[in-house]
């Protein structure tokens, strides 16, 4: 018969990724972590798991598993949170996807003094500005700047990011300064590129109408850090999130460019599926995050 811990020490090995770390923070020997889980591949009749020196990789069956497996999981959690009224004592993990500039103005360092406040919590942080699938790569909690339409996601609002056009003074006094949205047409611009994609068409509204313009430019790249640096070295122009370049503009290093006519504001937000209902230690994380965003709404507004 299929043991039920046994399926939820599975879950717990494909979240840590190793053995030995499940049987150390459960204090058994990798010996017995091994035996459950083959017991239950010999169980269910089916490879669960592909094991090398290097890593651990899900078979097809054990992706299968995994995903209904860990919502069983959360539940079970759920259901004991709500038998003790969450309790006084604040613990477990908690899987978080963020981007990197989030990650590097802000949630990084929030994510730590959580953690240090809530000494029974673990947070294992993924940084990338890809968009995952939350419940196939057992996430609980996604960080996303974006128009938000999945309506599989609950999503909570932290702060609105605006975004601005921006370049060097030297490069302005080489190349002149856009007066019109259409006169970047004329200029070298520091594109951004997301998933395989440029996003080479800048927004802008003129009367508030949306108006958009195809520019041109040798530096493409994924990283919006990338083009703050080509930016800094007078290489073109670049429409970034204000948060990134804030102390840039204060210190005269970047200048702001065609202020009146840039609409581009994309909300940040915390996500997670529908089937996972928020905890009270994933509920605090939430108002911490959004209290750290608000701490610094200046570089953002």
């Amino acid at each position: 018969m299929v043991k039920a811990d046994d399926i939820f020490l599975f879950v717990r090995v494909v979240d840590e990724g190793s053995f030995s770390r499940v049987a150390e923070k459960l204090e058994l020997t990798n010996s017995v972590v091994s035996k459950r889980i083959g017991r239950l591949e010999k169980e269910l009749n089916v490879q669960l798991l592909y094991r090398t020196t290097r890593k651990l990789s899900l078979t097809d069956a054990g992706q299968a598993l995994y995903g209904k497996a860990r919502l069983a999981k959360l539940a079970l959690e759920d259901a004991q949170d709500a038998v003790t009224g969450y309790g006084d004592e604040i613990r477990g993990k908690i899987k978080i996807t963020m981007p990197a500039v989030s990650a590097g103005l802000v949630l990084s360092h929030a994510t730590a003094k959580f953690c240090q406040h809530y000494p029974g919590v673990e947070v294992e942080v993924s940084i990338s500005n890809d968009f995952v699938d939350l419940i196939d790569d057992g996430y609980d909690l996604a960080i996303r700047t974006a128009h938000l339409e999945d309506s599989s996601l609950i999503a909570r609002r932290l702060i609105d990011s605006h975004w601005i056009v921006c370049a060097s003074p030297n490069y302005l006094r080489l190349k002149g300064t856009p007066v019109m949205p259409d006169d970047l047409l004329q200029q070298h611009c520091l594109i951004f590129k997301s998933e395989g994609t440029g996003s080479d068409l800048w927004q802008f509204h003129i009367n508030n109408a949306p108006h958009n313009v195809q520019v041109q430019g040798r530096f493409h790249t994924n990283n919006l850090d990338s083009l703050r640096q080509a930016a800094l070295a007078d290489f073109g122009i670049a429409y970034l999130p204000r948060a990134l370049v804030h102390e840039e503009l204060v210190s005269g290093k970047l200048i702001s460019l065609l202020a009146q006519y840039t609409g581009k504001k994309l909300g940040i937000y915390a996500v997670y599926p529908r089937t996972r209902q928020p905890d009270k230690k994933l509920n605090l994380l939430v108002e911490h995050f959004r209290t750290a965003f608000h701490e610094k709404k200046d570089y953002f507004y």
